[in-house]
């Protein structure tokens, strides 16, 4: 039997090629315009037709007779006009290859057909990203030239969406730097196009990822926590509205959320990032955050020191580019700065045992935060101690005190909202 139905997929084949080949002969041979035309939307019909087993082969007939010398151009714009969307009616791998093979041939003769090139590269686009090549899906799609003046003249929204579009899937690409161009280009086009809030918050998202990416996490927790609390004058953002990169902005506010307390957890200590994290604690929504991201910023916020196993719980959320080094200097400089305040001085080595690090290394970053303006103190390498400073006599008991005043009055808070 196997052998029998291979001959008869074999002779299949064969008809159905030579049925397209018969129909291109018979457009190639109509010299006028309208005639071929329709001649070729029938060779067209017939390559496309579902389930036929040699649908690959004859679309490919199609399309090198179509874009060949030999047909006008006329003639190949209208049959491109109406090869492009009959295509979506080919299984997703044939879609994909003849898409492939239209870029490739009309190369030369692009710019006769950017409406066409410009369909063709959407859709090839749209199949790669369904198979997670975003970098291929990417690149395909920055191939549109939105700047053209030729056949189609693309407004400024459109422009936008692209730019927008393109940026999203560099960054799920884990490309930041070309990432970077499409969002700075999208920025131009904002200005007139301001009215539109889903595109206004999809620029805003994809802003704050790349200077997450960047590793300016104090820019990045700031510009997480604007999409966080994101709101369009005049015009609500429906929750469940699906943006650019395929979010819902509800999940995308709460998402930005933890991003921006994450964020803030990383950047190098000092006044600005206190001043973040305030914001953050204050914020009711982070109590709710799932993850486990709250007792973090709880911590971190009253200044307390953290242990192995809560940086270890931290490092488990977050993305590769925030870990190892980044976590590990943010995590130092936190219990630094957390020592400062329960200390008047202390010895190297007992700084660098209670941060876990060389005595040399606790050194280094005490002298980069005292002469960067982060931390006050000073550093008697004679006799290995650091001083950290105080505004007058007495000062670090005041601020104690009022520490923990602040933190009885918060905890005694939180008891009354659930009792209430």
């Amino acid at each position: 039997r196997e052998p029998r139905r291979g001959e008869e997929r074999g002779r299949a084949r064969a008809m159905g090629t030579q049925r397209v080949q018969d129909l291109l002969a018979q457009a190639g041979s109509i010299s006028e315009q309208k005639g071929s035309v329709e001649a070729f939307c029938l060779a067209i019909d017939a390559a496309v037709e579902p389930g036929s087993a040699t649908a690959q082969q004859d679309c490919a007939l199609v399309v090198e007779k179509v874009l060949s010398t030999e047909v006008s151009q006329w003639v190949c714009r209208d049959a491109l006009q109406y090869l492009v969307p009959a295509l979506r009616k080919l299984s997703k791998d044939v879609h994909e290859k003849v898409a492939e093979r239209i870029l490739e041939l009309v190369q030369p003769r692009a710019a006769n057909f950017e409406e066409q090139v410009t369909v063709v590269r959407e859709q090839l686009s749209e199949l790669l990203e369904q198979r997670e090549q975003w970098c291929r899906a990417a690149e395909v799609l920055s191939g549109i030239n939105v700047d053209s003046h030729n056949n189609r003249t693309f407004d400024d929204r459109y422009k936008l969406q692209k730019c927008l579009k393109i940026a999203t899937l560099f960054l799920r690409d884990g490309n930041p730097q070309r990432a970077e161009n499409y969002v700075n280009r999208a920025a131009f086009l904002l200005g007139v196009c301001n009215d539109d809030p889903a595109l206004v918050l999809q620029h805003k998202s994809c802003y704050a990822r790349v200077v997450d990416h960047k590793c300016k996490f104090l820019e990045a927790a700031l510009r997480y926590y604007e999409v966080s609390n994101f709101s369009a004058k005049g015009r609500e953002l429906d929750p469940a509205t699906v943006l650019l990169d395929g979010s819902e902005v509800g999940k995308l506010k709460e998402s930005a959320l933890r991003d921006a307390v994450t964020c803030a957890v990383l950047a190098n200590a000092g006044p600005q990032r206190s001043r973040v994290l305030a914001s953050l604690y204050k914020d009711e929504r982070c109590v709710k955050l799932e993850g486990g991201v709250y007792p973090i910023l709880h911590k971190v916020y009253m200044e307390r020191i953290l242990g192995p196993a809560e940086v270890a719980s931290f490092s488990g959320m977050l993305q590769s580019h925030q870990g190892g080094e980044k976590v590990e200097h943010a995590v130092i400089e936190h219990n630094l700065q957390s020592a400062s305040r329960l200390y008047r001085n202390i010895s190297f080595e007992e700084l660098g045992r209670m941060l876990g690090v060389e005595p040399v290394r606790a050194e280094k970053a005490a002298a980069r935060m005292i002469v960067e303006g982060r931390m006050g103190g000073q550093i008697d390498q004679v006799d290995n101690f650091i001083y950290f400073a105080s505004s007058g006599e007495g000062s670090g008991e005041v601020e104690s005190w009022d520490q923990q005043i602040r933190s009885l009055c918060q905890d005694v808070n939180r008891i009354i909202d659930k009792v209430m």
